[in-house]
């Protein structure tokens, strides 16, 4: 993966976790697999054919550091 790659599928990825937050704060009660399933398939969407969904959640995961980057 070239570093342009690295920086789309990360940018895209960044942009699903800020709208995810925001999206938890304005709903708090709301389960968050209802919330969550329709904004990461939104954003997955316009780089499926180059980032498979699992790349695609554990690059939001490092993000949110929840995973560390080898």
């Amino acid at each position: 993966m070239t570093e342009a790659e690295r920086n789309a599928l990360r940018s895209a990825a960044r942009r699903c976790s800020d709208e995810l937050h925001s999206a938890i704060a304005a709903n708090p009660k709301a389960p968050f697999d209802t919330l969550s399933g329709p904004i990461i398939k939104k954003h997955h969407q316009p780089i499926s054919p180059a980032y498979s969904l699992a790349l695609f959640m554990w690059t939001i995961g490092c993000i949110n550091g929840q995973f560390e980057e080898r």
